[in-house]
């Protein structure tokens, strides 16, 4: 395994860490519902498509770079995914706002979003909501909530997966500045 990751470019390692990094943060927010109990709110619902997003970009990337070779289509995977990661950051950044009190949050945060049918609305009124308001914090761990953890580690996967995109941007257009020099030497000649 170690070999096979020496062998990947800068991309290549920012792309598959987002792989796997996503993957996990899936992972673990499905184990903490099914297995922990906690029911998760709109907004955390809405961080999973954030991170199902940039599972399946990063993905993409990966089949780009390996299989096709081609690094401009790596470099415009890596970017889209860090742009994926910006807007996972604000998400977790406004629940976390929401979760401490500093503003509030949307108006579909105070319970459940199911889709009701027209005939059995006034059966539905008197029913509890079934999803927590995104004002509570289920699980806190050093005085941290899942959300915030996920504005930790969405930050984190920003960072080096733009770095990743400057990096790669900056490489492809060296070589097409290069390879444009020498056909202009080749022309003079």
């Amino acid at each position: 395994m170690i070999a096979f990751l020496s062998r990947l470019s800068f991309t290549e390692k920012a792309l598959a860490a987002a792989f796997i990094a996503s993957a996990a943060l899936l992972a673990g927010a499905h184990l903490f519902e099914n297995f922990g109990g906690l029911v998760p709110c709109i907004l955390c619902l809405d961080q999973r498509e954030a991170h199902w997003t940039a599972l399946g970009v990063a993905a993409a990337g990966l089949i780009v770079a390996r299989v096709f070779n081609a690094k401009r289509g790596a470099a415009a995977a890596v970017g889209a995914t860090a742009l994926v990661y910006a807007v996972s950051s604000g998400l977790a950044f406004y629940h976390t706002g929401v979760e401490y009190g500093f503003w509030p949050g949307p108006a579909i945060c105070s319970g459940g979003g199911n889709i009701i049918d027209i005939n059995d609305l006034a059966a539905a009124l008197g029913q509890a909501a079934d999803a927590p308001s995104c004002e509570d914090v289920q699980w806190r761990f050093f005085g941290i909530s899942m959300a915030g953890y996920n504005l930790l580690a969405s930050a984190g996967l920003f960072a080096v997966t733009l770095l990743a995109a400057i990096s790669e941007t900056r490489q492809v257009r060296e070589k097409r500045n290069g390879a444009t020099a020498s056909a202009k030497k080749s022309a003079i000649r």
